[in-house]
């Protein structure tokens, strides 16, 4: 049998294997310099540490996973530096060869290594299961755990299945402690020992076994706070219907042995202390269905299905932050959908107790976010990265002058009385304005007194047509804003951010001439905007103007971007606000 150490060594990179960061500033810093002491001076030294100052120091090892959408690496050969995956593996690296140091630095860097896992690829999976009933006791070690696998794939299903029949036979034996934790796994390795002879040749009857394994791996982990679960973004692949059957049985078993044991001496129960979830819509498929070379049906609306989850949402019950990439766009109430689902309102809103929802790489329109608060009642932030779609073609919307009966600007009135921070933008709404709201654009924003933190594109806030920016921009926005952030963007600028890449010299300052009238009223704006903010906004401490088309305020080598703003900025800063201006 392998040792731990050899099953974690393996779990740490994947044999297979972007998108750009998100807008939010909740990223975490990642670490640039990742060697380990190499001379005995220096192994020496820090062998004489005290223990909490040694854990201290090697805390900064732990690695940093890669923000959701990456895709899992290719080899760990092939990685160079400024590659998400790379530090992550060079961290781990200098972790695992700590562990042979000596028995103390053992001590402090194996739990450490631990902390952060990610599954790479099926093999991988497979031994971290091993190496948990063999040492069941590492399991409250992992903070984070990540599976770039999706689990109903069927190449996924066809490895790990061969994975188990190779490796089934390394298992020397299970431990018997504790009982309630190895019980139902004894039972389960029984059941593919005696299918062995057929588990990796038949087809259909062993399709859970992916998700089986996972389950049994989410058991051990008691202390687990953040989960990435890769999920399928196509019918094809189904949704993890076993996997939710599973967990809601470890559920059950473990909350029936709290209540035989009155004396508290059971283990933690699994699954209470996550409060982040990731859905990460399957990226290798992503990048296949947006290749070039793809040469199948792909169908006119996909991506992952959030919805369908609301099971694992119920055994979580610290959940309060969900991220998603490659969503679908529909956020309907599936236990509901077949009634009449407005007219009654969500008697069992599925998102309840989630306070944060990030969308990265989405194609939810104005209408679906209705459907999100609609759905989380105890939403406090909502951020959402458009996915570039076609305009949106989900029915008619109606009368732009009039807000559609589930525009976001509704939403934001009746069900968003706890959001403090709103960061949404889409491509384009051209046809659909109503679906944000009156004349396409949020008019309940002046009235969300609770609202902090906002960033919102120009056509969203003022409507479809620049000529609007005579209106006062503080008119138009909530009272007690920390941070504004404004793109600059409007939904006809589509077809010159599609050019933009092939344009020459002589375009670009073309373009940057016939935007002389847009510039001045938009400097009006802002100027006007830093001269009388004050007195309806006491709380701003930041401005923020990102430019998603560079060529309307500069010229290359000629006129940077910040050339025309001097004037607001200093305004600005009499008022002691911080304006930045800067390229999306």
């Amino acid at each position: 049998m392998l040792g731990a150490m050899d099953a974690i060594e393996a779990g740490s990179l994947g044999r297979n294997g972007l998108r750009h960061a998100p807008r939010n500033t909740q990223c975490k810093e990642r670490i640039s310099n990742t060697s380990t002491p190499s001379s005995p001076q220096q192994l020496l030294l820090l062998d004489s540490l005290p223990p909490e100052l040694l854990a201290d120091i090697l805390e900064f090892l732990i690695p940093q996973p890669p923000e959701i959408g990456e895709t899992r690496p290719l080899s760990y050969e092939k990685l160079v530096p400024g590659e998400p995956w790379f530090e992550f593996t060079r961290c781990r690296r200098g972790l695992w060869s700590l562990c042979f140091i000596s028995r103390r630095f053992l001590a402090v860097a194996q739990p450490l290594l631990y902390r952060t896992m990610a599954i790479l690829d099926e093999e991988s999976m497979f031994l971290f299961f091993r190496t948990l009933t063999d040492r069941p006791d590492y399991g409250p070690w992992t903070r984070y755990l990540s599976c770039h696998l999706t689990l109903t794939r069927e190449s996924v299903i066809r490895e790990t299945r061969r994975a188990v029949g190779r490796l089934l036979r390394t298992f020397d034996s299970v431990v018997t402690e504790p009982a309630i934790v190895m019980e139902p796994i004894r039972s389960a390795l029984n059941v593919m020992v005696c299918n062995l002879p057929v588990l990796s040749t038949r087809d259909g009857d062993f399709d859970e076994v992916p998700q089986v394994i996972m389950s049994f791996i989410l058991m051990f982990l008691t202390k687990l706070e953040t989960f990435l679960m890769q999920v399928p973004i196509c019918d094809d692949h189904v949704e993890y219907t076993s996997l939710f059957v599973k967990l809601e049985a470890i559920k059950n078993h473990f909350a029936a042995c709290a209540a035989d044991d009155p004396a508290g001496v059971a283990p933690l129960i699994p699954l209470q202390k996550i409060s982040t979830l990731l859905l990460q819509g399957d990226p290798e498929l992503l990048e296949h269905f947006e290749g070039d070379e793809c040469n199948c049906e792909v169908p006119e609306v996909w991506g992952s299905q959030p919805r369908r989850y609301a099971p694992m949402f119920e055994y979580l019950p610290a959940l309060t932050t969900l991220e998603v990439s490659t969503d679908d766009g529909a956020w309907v109430n599936v236990v509901e959908e077949r009634r009449s689902f407005l007219q009654g309102g969500s008697t069992y809103p599925y998102l309840r107790g989630i306070r944060h929802i990030y969308l990265h790489n989405s194609v939810a329109c104005p209408r679906n976010l209705f459907q999100v608060l609609l759905n989380a009642p105890d939403c406090q932030t909502l951020y959402m990265t458009p996915r570039r779609d076609d305009a949106f073609d989900r029915g008619d919307p109606g009368d732009s002058t009039h807000a559609h009966p589930e525009a976001l600007d509704v939403a934001l009135t009746l069900h968003a009385r706890n959001l403090r921070h709103l960061d949404i933008a889409w491509f384009d709404v051209y046809g659909f304005e109503s679906l944000i709201g009156p004349e396409g654009r949020l008019a309940s924003l002046p009235a969300m007194e609770q609202l902090e933190k906002l960033c919102i594109q120009l056509a969203v806030l003022y409507g479809s047509a620049p000529a609007a920016l005579e209106t006062p921009l503080a008119e138009l926005l909530p009272p007690n804003l920390v941070e504004l952030t404004l793109e600059d963007w409007w939904w006809f600028n589509l077809d010159v951010y599609g050019e933009m890449e092939d344009w020459g010299p002589v375009h670009k300052l073309s373009y940057y001439r016939q935007q002389r009238e847009y510039r001045a009223n938009a400097i009006r704006m802002l100027a006007q905007f830093a001269g009388d903010f004050r007195d309806r906004m006491p709380k701003l401490e930041k401005v923020l103007l990102l430019v998603k088309i560079p060529y309307t305020w500069m010229v290359e080598e000629g006129i940077p971007i910040g050339f025309h703003f001097e004037d607001v900025k200093a305004a600005f800063r009499l008022k002691g606000v911080e304006f930045l201006v800067d390229e999306i």
